[in-house]
């Protein structure tokens, strides 16, 4: 198995990656801002080496990535996201890597050109990287919501007023995917031929579901009686701001929304091998984080 460079490690998505790294039985190197965090996070392991650092230390990662084949690349640095990752990248293939696996966005939620500054970064990104002269494979994951984002404001409402709420109309639909199908691609394509893979940009989106169909399910997942409340665009545009957006990702993350109703990746099964995990699956594993 080639040696694998983790960016991100201690993550939600980093760390499963490493997981299914060293399940596989793979040499990973996990990059990350606190080895105390890592050592907590990951047991013990031949295979797992961990070098501390972060988006400023590039002698740091050139002199740590020397000898590694392959490269995951997961930033969360909006604004800055594009110096970040066409750095790396290019000190990555600089030094050999021959596969880099970067979680990039769907563009399916930028129905026009800038439209939305969250796509447009990550797609600025993506093509950074193509046109890094020499450069080896690259593969984009293009995920839409994560399952996960459940955790964000929902979670707190749920417990609270047995409500989630938006700014969109109940039965108008949002696209979605499960973390543990990114980070099951993400290994998959770190550990299958780099020739399989190639090039290769994967939009992912498992499910697409309106507010009213992901109340539904959470009633039936967590036994009580869960509606959707469509409350106004400014009102979800300040509720945007009070957790620190700014103002261009608070406004896209209102005005997109009813763009976002794209098609299913009915690849999915093809790339997992299986299908993809279920909002309500997922939901069940959850489930007692949202009963609390």
């Amino acid at each position: 198995m080639s040696k694998v460079f983790v960016l991100g490690a201690t993550g939600q998505l980093g760390a499963s990656v490493v997981e299914g790294l060293l399940e596989k039985n793979v040499s990973v190197t996990a990059y990350v801002r606190d080895a105390s965090k890592a050592q907590k996070l990951f047991q013990q392991s031949a295979n797992l080496n961990v070098v501390q650092g972060g988006y400023d230390d590039l002698d740091v990662f050139k002199s740590a990535v020397a000898g590694h084949e392959r490269l995951f690349l997961m930033v969360q640095s909006f604004g800055n996201m594009l110096g970040i990752k066409s750095a790396f990248a290019k000190i990555a293939y600089e030094a050999g890597v021959k596969q880099i696996v970067d979680i990039s966005c769907t563009q399916e939620m930028a129905p026009a050109w800038r439209s939305n500054p969250v796509c447009e970064e990550h797609r600025s990104c993506e093509e950074a990287i193509i046109n890094i002269p020499n450069r080896g494979k690259y593969v984009a994951l293009r995920p839409s919501f994560f399952f996960s984002n459940h955790f964000m404001g929902d979670i707190h409402t749920i417990c609270n007023a047995n409500v989630i709420l938006g700014c969109n109309p109940s039965d108008e639909k949002r696209m979605w995917i499960s973390p543990t199908d990114i980070s099951s691609l993400a290994v998959l394509a770190l550990t299958e031929s780099i020739e399989h893979h190639n090039d290769c940009a994967y939009e992912m989106t498992s499910e697409a579901l309106s507010g009213d169909e992901r109340a539904q399910l959470l009633s039936k997942v967590l036994g009580k009686d869960i509606k959707y409340a469509q409350r106004s665009a400014v009102e979800e545009y300040k509720a945007n701001r009070s957790v620190g957006m700014p103002h261009e990702t608070a406004y896209a993350f209102v005005e997109y929304y009813p763009q976002g109703q794209g098609h299913i990746t009915r690849g999915l099964p093809i790339l997992l091998g299986r299908e993809p995990e279920s909002l309500e699956a997922w939901l069940e594993k959850n489930k007692q984080a949202f009963l609390q």
